[in-house]
């Protein structure tokens, strides 16, 4: 009895859900759940449930790191790994962690791991079709350091610009810089001394406390804890009877122009880095309009920071220096970009046999997007290169 009641409900499940699918199957994308597929046994495309961030990076305090790639679909997808375009296949290196019914694998942190430093991808399988991961670069970054050298002192005379040079190494973001003395304090800095974007510590003109052999470059490396110093500086500034006045000029940026393209939701960070005696004051303004209301001056206001630009923060901007002996301009070019955004996103569909199959696909940004299709990892041959597809 208990029997004949279980084969009837499964006959009704399964009379329900074929009704189901032939209702919707031209308009709608149906998820079916496994547990209800495991009784009607309807086959269901692979579709990818979770998988590893897009940049995984090897931590060197982390113990191991997931490559992780799970999927459902019915029957059960058989996972795949190509790494830099490769076949991949965890199962043949013993070092690495392995689960079952996963594509999943673990790198465990023993040393060797820059032979596993590239870009992977997952794709899991069943006979209807396969679906594919996003692109996984698992990066290993290296242990920065600055080159050992011996530096020549900086001979100066009082009222000339000079630049300390920091070049920090490579490392992976963010980098932070600051210049201190061989006793850890702090080089004191104001509208003449100031510490550039690229890490250069700049004089807009000499004065006789200048000089000092300690002048120390330290780069930090917060995400991997790591903070190394530069060979110390020494500094001579020479006095002179000479007038000390100059009227300003930029030590950066060169030149009188310059573009800057960043992708939207970045900060916006412009720089204008003036010499001359008196210290110039620096003033910002973007031609033909206000400069945004989120907009925020940092360094004694030779930093410009737009905060998670957006497309209409796009546009000319000028930085101009002055002092009682007359002004030095700089005009950026500033272009917004924005990423791919789904203006129509694909979406799954059932369809009888025979049938016409159209898909939606149209996406934005700055410049205009490529659409590609692939068909089961496959790259679709013959395919346009329209925007609505």
């Amino acid at each position: 009895m208990r029997s004949q009641r279980s084969s009837g409900l499964a006959g009704r499940l399964t009379l329900l859900v074929v009704t189901c699918l032939r209702a919707f199957h031209t308009t709608t994308a149906i998820d079916i759940p496994l547990e209800v597929l495991g009784h009607v046994n309807i086959e269901q495309l692979p579709t990818i449930t979770d998988q590893a961030p897009s940049s995984l990076i090897a931590f060197p305090f982390d113990e191991s790191f997931a490559m992780t790639c799970e999927a459902k679909g019915n029957p059960e997808p058989k996972f795949q790994w190509k790494k830099n375009g490769e076949d991949f296949d965890p199962y043949l290196d013993p070092r690495l962690m392995k689960e079952e019914n996963s594509g999943t694998f673990v790198i465990p942190n023993n040393g060797n791991l820059t032979e596993y430093q590239g870009t992977y991808c997952c794709y899991a399988s069943n006979k209807l079709g396969t679906a594919i991961s996003k692109e996984i670069e698992f990066i290993v970054p290296n242990v920065p350091k600055f080159p050992k050298e011996k530096l020549d002192p900086v001979e100066v005379e009082e009222g000339q610009p000079f630049i300390l040079k920091c070049d920090p190494p490579t490392g992976i973001p963010p980098l932070q810089i600051y210049w201190m003395t061989i006793n850890l304090q702090h080089i004191e800095q104001d509208e003449r001394v100031s510490t550039g974007l690229n890490g250069d510590l700049y004089f807009s003109h000499a004065v006789e406390k200048d000089s000092r052999r300690d002048y120390c470059c330290f780069a930090a490396f917060p995400r991997i804890r790591t903070i190394v110093q530069k060979t110390a500086m020494s500094v001579n500034v020479k006095t002179t009877n000479a007038i000390l006045e100059r009227k300003p000029s930029l030590l950066t940026p060169s030149g009188g122009s310059s573009e800057n393209q960043l992708v939207k939701g970045e900060d916006l960070e412009l720089e204008c880095i003036p010499e001359g005696i008196p210290t110039p004051q620096v003033e910002w303004i973007k031609i033909g309009d206000q400069l945004p209301v989120k907009a925020k001056l940092d360094n004694h206001r030779k930093l410009l920071i737009v905060p998670r630009a957006q497309q209409e923060d796009s546009g000319r901007y000028m930085c101009r220096a002055n002092n009682p002996l007359g002004e030095a301009v700089h005009y950026f070019t500033v272009t917004v970009e924005g990423p791919p955004e789904w203006e129509l996103e694909p979406q799954s569909q059932l369809s009888m046999i025979g049938s016409h199959i159209h898909i939606k696909c149209s996406a934005r940004g700055v410049p205009e997007p490529t659409i590609t299709w692939r068909v089961n990892g496959q790259l679709l041959q013959g395919q346009s290169h329209d925007t609505d597809h």
